[in-house]
């Protein structure tokens, strides 16, 4: 049902598929492929994680308060950037220079996306980045 509220938003917006309409027709359509997804394979539920699974949880709320916090402080290249590096660190399971470099990658990708393909405004934050 989400996905199809998406849809029909995303074909409610004015603007050009390389604009706002874009993300919500992808999300869209992501929701609805997941959806049919799940139904026609059954998947099991799962059991809710051990401890570990929980403090993991609760670190990334953590993180992701602290994201909305210093973006417009950093800026979002910035931000963007030390948000991803603990994410790629912990999930990647990769060393530090390793999980350094994705992180930067991630941030430029997706500043480029986000400013430079989308138009979208931004968050400069103190150094101007």
């Amino acid at each position: 049902m989400l996905g199809i509220v998406a849809l029909v938003e995303a074909f409610r917006l004015r603007d050009g598929w390389t604009g706002a309409r874009l993300m919500p027709a992808v999300v869209g359509v992501t929701l609805l492929l997941l959806g049919v997804a799940h139904t026609r394979i059954g998947l099991a539920a799962e059991a809710w994680p051990a401890a570990a699974g929980r403090r993991r949880v609760v670190a990334l709320l953590g993180l992701l308060v602290l994201y909305v916090v210093l973006l417009p402080v950093l800026g979002f290249l910035l931000a963007t950037a030390l948000f991803a590096l603990p994410l790629v660190r912990v999930l990647g399971l990769s060393s530090w220079p390793r999980a350094a470099l994705t992180a930067a990658a991630i941030a430029v990708a997706s500043h480029v996306v986000f400013k430079h393909w989308l138009g979208m405004p931004l968050p400069v934050g103190v150094l101007g980045l």
